[in-house]
């Protein structure tokens, strides 16, 4: 008697223990594991932080749908390359890991594409637009415009609608600054303006009396800074410290929240572009706007809403794989090629044969201090 209730309550355990093995294999086909990989601490960190909370907003809403779920696994790589490489190492190695997301610095996603084309781990990037990386992998994918795009656009809006004559550039000394300053410079002299001069600064520059001085002797028209916030709201708050009249210009690299709290006034009528404007008006912005205030009692920023837009990719992208049956990174990987102008509060979203995405940037301008889009 005694040896068959121990027989039995053993069955039963082990009946249990492969019952809830099923489970969890049921629930991991149900679930997509995120990689979620930007420098989240340090000078740079908006850009990082504003692209989780718009990761967050999405998959809370899409979790709550039911079906398939979303979890992230965030890491910091603080934008140095070599933590990025170590990151991309750690991902690929994680057999949970479906697909990666984010990336602040440009740098980084290059030194980590090597690691994540070997392992096949695809690659759905929101704030890195080095034309180096198109084409870079048939596993990487990014949701924005390209620098030097947003930089000729940027060259052409100055020159063009601005009507500004002479500019002078003053941009970082990356990859980032370089080939923005580059694009910049080419289509605004294309299109009627003259590039008087140009310099170049490092990150974590603090001082730039010397180079304004230089600058106020050119007498500009305009100045475009070619670089993130920090720099570029010392350089606005010395520059008018200084007497420096000409209009500023900035970038999407500077386009933050943080650019009005560290400048104050000094940024007042400057324009930046970028790929969200929250004066537009659709179902799909007004949710977006709506549900972020009421999250985290701001308004959002292009990182926030292109990160949001990327979340909605992915969920079509696993739509997509789901249809044909298993969802893993290769099932993954090719569904992205099939997604074809899929709305977003930033526009249609589609890649082409580069991983790049098409569409078109927005103009903003500092009034009051808040970003509001500029009339023409």
């Amino acid at each position: 008697m005694t040896m068959k209730i121990m027989l039995s309550s053993r069955m039963c355990a082990l009946a249990l223990a492969a019952s809830l093995t099923l489970v969890a294999g049921a629930v991991r086909a149900e679930e997509v594991k995120i990689g979620f990989t930007a420098a989240l601490s340090g000078d740079f960190a908006a850009f990082g932080l504003n692209m989780r909370k718009g990761l967050d907003l999405a998959f809370d809403d899409l979790n709550q749908r039911g079906g398939v779920t979303y979890s992230i696994l965030a890491m910091d790589d603080r934008g140095d390359p070599k933590e990025g490489v170590l990151i991309a190492q750690n991902l690929c190695d994680n057999p949970d890991i479906d697909i990666v997301m984010g990336y602040s610095f440009s740098s980084v996603a290059l030194a980590a594409v090597p690691i994540i084309d070997k392992c096949k781990l695809p690659v759905l990037a929101s704030a890195v637009g080095s034309p180096e990386l198109s084409g870079a992998s048939p596993y990487f994918r990014r949701n924005l415009l390209t620098d030097a795009m947003q930089g000729a656009l940027m060259g052409e809006y100055a020159a063009k609608t601005a009507g500004y004559k002479k500019v002078y550039v003053l941009h970082q000394q990356d990859d980032y600054g370089l080939g923005i300053a580059e694009a910049f410079s080419k289509a605004a002299e294309a299109a009627g303006a003259s590039v008087i001069g140009t310099d170049s600064y490092l990150l974590g520059t603090k001082d730039f009396k010397t180079q304004i001085a230089k600058i106020r002797q050119s007498a500009p028209d305009a100045v475009f800074i070619g670089g993130f916030y920090t720099e570029a709201a010392k350089i606005a708050a010395q520059g008018r410290g200084m007497g420096l009249e000409a209009a500023l210009l900035g970038t999407d690299g500077s386009l933050n929240p943080e650019l009005i709290q560290l400048a104050g006034n000094a940024v007042e009528g400057m324009v930046l572009y970028g790929m969200y404007d929250t004066s537009l008006k659709s179902p799909a912005t007004d949710k977006f706007l709506e549900a972020y205030r009421a999250k985290f009692g701001q308004d959002p920023n292009a990182w926030a809403a292109l990160a949001y837009d990327a979340a909605y990719t992915l969920d079509d992208a696993v739509k997509i794989a789901k249809a044909k049956g298993e969802v893993n990174r290769e099932t993954l990987n090719s569904a992205f090629a099939e997604i074809k102008g899929l709305e977003g509060v930033t526009g249609p979203t589609s890649f082409d044969e580069d991983g790049d995405r098409k569409g078109s940037i927005y103009f903003l301008k500092i009034s009051g201090g808040k970003f509001v889009p500029v009339s023409n």
